[in-house]
């Protein structure tokens, strides 16, 4: 467990036991499960469930270990998978949450262009014309392009020891071969994550694209497809799909 996670453990837990003895002892609130008032009563109860409840989900929340993410991790296989994934992913440190919530939102986003364009499409073209068929297939690779990558991104934080890194930036890079080498490692998972949450930004100004130039056409010769700019960027950032495994 790191150093910030048994900080917030200890500091929540001593939260909840001040809470309970400002309630109920008799040099503060005094109230009682038993006796008193009916008010009395049911603010002591109230503050005993509630005391259970956030006591159950915060240690909860602080004792998730890195274990049971990685179980997580391989049920992985859609997009929405990768939102619980990272949900869950917050929960387990502080070195990648700004990676993570970058991440959420940019599936948020993704899932909004790529529903709008449809719809667009739907209104301005049949299923069975050449222009909605060239654009769903180029938005169907996509989607998989983006799994792939927020999977790729998924494995990276996995295998980072946050632990073990916490430590060494804590001991202020000694110099020492072994824990220089270790740093040097767990910084190009850090650029590594970095990278690809850009690559991620990427695909969605080349999915803005493509909504303006489906949004700006009523109708789309055949032989006029491939010169769509979008598409042909589209259509690049597929053929290099290897890139982002």
């Amino acid at each position: 467990m790191t150093p910030k996670k048994i900080i917030k453990l200890i500091l929540t837990n001593l939260s909840i036991v001040i809470t309970n003895i400002v309630v109920f002892s008799k040099a503060f609130l005094g109230f009682s499960l038993i006796a008193g008032t009916a008010l009395s009563i049911t603010v002591g109860w109230f503050t005993i469930l509630l005391s259970l409840a956030t006591f159950t989900y915060f240690n909860r929340k602080l004792l998730i270990t890195q274990g049971s993410y990685t179980e997580i991790t391989q049920r992985v296989n859609s997009l929405d998978d990768c939102v619980i994934a990272f949900k869950e992913a917050i929960q387990n440190g502080d070195v990648f949450d700004k990676n993570i919530l970058k991440n959420l939102d940019q599936l948020k986003r993704f899932k909004r262009k790529t529903s709008t364009i449809r719809e667009i499409l739907q209104q301005k073209f049949s299923i069975n014309e050449l222009t909605y068929q060239k654009f769903d297939n180029s938005l169907n690779q996509v989607e998989d392009i983006m799994y792939l990558n927020m999977k790729s991104i998924l494995n990276k934080i996995t295998a980072f020891d946050v632990e073990e890194y916490e430590y060494l930036q804590k001991k202020g890079f000694p110099p020492n071969e072994v824990s220089e080498e270790k740093m040097q490692i767990y910084n190009e998972y850090l650029n590594l994550v970095k990278e690809a949450t850009q690559t991620n930004e990427d695909i969605l100004l080349k999915l803005d694209k493509m909504l303006f130039e489906v949004s700006r056409y009523n109708s789309i010769e055949n032989d006029e497809i491939k010169e769509l700019p979008a598409l042909a960027e589209m259509d690049q950032l597929i053929k290099n799909a290897k890139l982002y495994k």
